[in-house]
């Protein structure tokens, strides 16, 4: 995820990182619609997790977003 201005906000996500790094076309744009749903669908961290899983959870990266999202101790800014 890419952040800017001041204070932080989540912009979008990092395309030309994981274009570097080889991820697919298509885990990108799930992780962009699980992007979507965790930071502009104003919804709870559990429901937006809820939903990503249901709707964008096949891809092993979005399970791994998820799976961050959820055991991070400090947790995540909206």
């Amino acid at each position: 995820m890419l952040a800017d201005g001041n204070p932080a906000e989540t912009r979008t996500i990092n395309k030309t990182g994981m274009e570097r790094n080889g991820i697919s076309e298509q885990a990108q744009a799930a992780l962009r619609q699980a992007f979507k749903v965790l930071f502009r669908e104003g919804l709870t961290i559990p429901n937006a997790l809820a939903r990503i899983e249901k709707e964008a959870g096949a891809t092993p990266e979005v399970r791994h977003l998820a799976q961050f999202v959820r055991t991070s101790e400090r947790g995540i800014s909206k």
